[in-house]
């Protein structure tokens, strides 16, 4: 005949097990159907196979199925739609009074007699007529890697689903750590997870609240979210940390931060650690800054900068070469507002905003700085002119004039200054800036020049060379009038 297919999967994942030391189905074991007064449905339990209906001991077969879902982790929900079982509790006292039910053990009955049994042929019950090989493999770890109590709940969830050997580890795992059996089938044991999906949403249940019975609903909600599917591991790796540290911190987890890259999160855990205040972690903490951005920001309000300097970072507009340099500038603390004002203008690249600090920082007021800095000079040009302008020594502001030439590269610039350190009058540097112009590619910046120390000493020589040329030529012209 047929395979019954009301035989409850529950006996016959049962069957897996008992008698089983080869890991391969029993064949020791098979079902016995009976049906009682009053009851519409069959109902069963496990028999041996060489039992006869007319000579066992069928309410012993009975007690000791109920005995084994017990023993191996089924509820009482299990015992009343497999074998028919109830609290005697629940009959009806007329029934009790008559004597028409069954007593079997543990305070549980049958309500009625019954009025039928019959021992199943393995034909008729057959576990590989409901479950394909992988399934009977994956429900094989569970019964012989978890105790006796865990075995029938995970079980009944692998039996279910074609899971992987990974999946079915975590899960087993799941079980093993004591995560709630409703919350394993319902969010962890979800077919679209990988392993390592798994296994951060049983450390999420194992170590927050947010899968707990007495969790909020609002906490649920969230472990329900994480668990669809959308979630890398990596991502659910921090917003466990996340979860864990607001708790410890007594804060809500706002649901938001699930919008969080798993780097963000990690930022916000580091925020959070760091005594950051919530409402100020709140402005940055929203989705809209990379986590580098929020790792400058979170700098800065750990050091204690103050409300200004962190609504100058809190710019999105900035790229992060600006970010850092505004940190540098504003962490500083040696410049005014006025001069940060100059400093942190969005609108220039970082490298000019260096430029200008480098300035700064040697002193110059901010109409010297911001003068070179309209964008006609490179920012290695303008390091080199606020050095000169420094000099105030040597180089007063007519040479700077001179030697201020964006034509001119930073290394020729370089070389003009130190000239001017060296004694060189105004129209001597005039003299060898020409010269300069005329014996160097202006195009080919550094590379002809070398050293600015190089590229001085050869203006020099260029310089002197043509005053004696020109000497010389006099000296001809004389002779030639005489």
């Amino acid at each position: 005949m047929a395979y019954d297919k009301n035989i409850p999967d529950v006996l016959q994942l049962l069957r897996l097990d008992l008698g089983n030391v080869d890991y391969t189905v029993s064949r020791d074991t098979t079902i016995a159907r009976y049906t009682i007064v009053g009851d519409y449905f069959p109902r069963y339990c496990i028999a041996d196979v060489a039992d006869d209906a007319d000579t066992m001991d069928v309410r012993g077969a009975i007690e000791e199925t109920m005995h084994t879902i017990l023993d191996y982790g089924g509820t009482p929900e299990d015992l009343r739609t497999a074998m028919g079982l109830v609290p005697e509790a629940e009959i009806d006292s007329d029934i009790i009074e008559s004597g028409e039910y069954i007593p079997v053990d543990l305070g549980y009955c049958l309500d009625g007699q019954l009025t039928s049994f019959e021992v199943l042929p393995l034909d008729e019950c057959d576990i590989e007529d409901v479950l394909n090989g992988h399934q009977i493999e994956n429900v094989m770890t569970a019964l012989n890697n978890l105790p006796v109590n865990l075995r029938l709940p995970a079980a009944k969830v692998l039996s279910q689903g074609g899971y992987t050997e990974w999946q079915a580890y975590q899960i087993c795992k799941a079980f093993e750590v004591g995560v709630d059996a409703d919350v394993i089938a319902k969010r962890i044991a979800n077919p679209v997870l990988n392993h390592a999906q798994m296994r951060e949403l049983r450390r999420i249940a194992v170590h927050t609240d947010f899968a707990d019975h007495d969790a909020s609903p609002y906490k649920k909600d969230v472990y329900k979210t994480l668990s669809n599917g959308e979630y890398t591991a990596e991502h659910l790796h921090q917003a466990r940390e996340l979860m864990k540290t607001t708790a410890i911190h007594d804060i809500a987890f706002p649901r938001d931060w699930l919008k969080l890259d798993s780097r963000q999160m990690e930022v916000v855990r580091h925020a959070l650690k760091s005594d950051v205040p919530m409402d100020a972690l709140e402005e940055y903490a929203d989705g809209t800054y990379t986590a580098d951005h929020m790792n400058v920001i979170t700098m800065a309000l750990t050091e204690g900068m103050e409300k200004p300097g962190i609504e100058r970072l809190m710019n999105h507009d900035l790229s992060m070469e600006q970010v850092w340099g505004f940190y540098s500038a504003i962490s500083g603390g040696r410049f005014t507002s006025e001069q940060l004002d100059v400093l942190c203008d969005p609108t220039k690249p970082a490298e000019v905003m260096n430029a200008m600090r480098t300035g700064m920082t040697y002193g110059l007021d901010t109409q010297t700085v911001t003068r070179f800095a309209d964008g006609t000079f490179k920012p290695g040009q303008m390091e080199t002119i606020y050095h000169a302008a420094a000099d105030k020594k040597w180089v007063t502001d007519e040479i700077l004039d001179v030697i201020a030439d964006p034509r001119y590269s930073a290394n020729q610039i370089g070389a003009l200054h130190i000239s001017a350190a060296q004694g060189a009058t105004l129209d001597e540097i005039k003299r060898e800036k020409e010269v300069m112009g005329m014996s160097m590619n202006l195009k080919d910046d550094a590379a002809k020049s070398g050293s600015v120390h190089e590229a001085a000493k050869e203006s020099r020589e260029a310089s002197a060379q043509l005053g004696s040329e020109s000497h010389g030529d006099k000296a001809v012209e004389r002779e030639e009038l005489e």
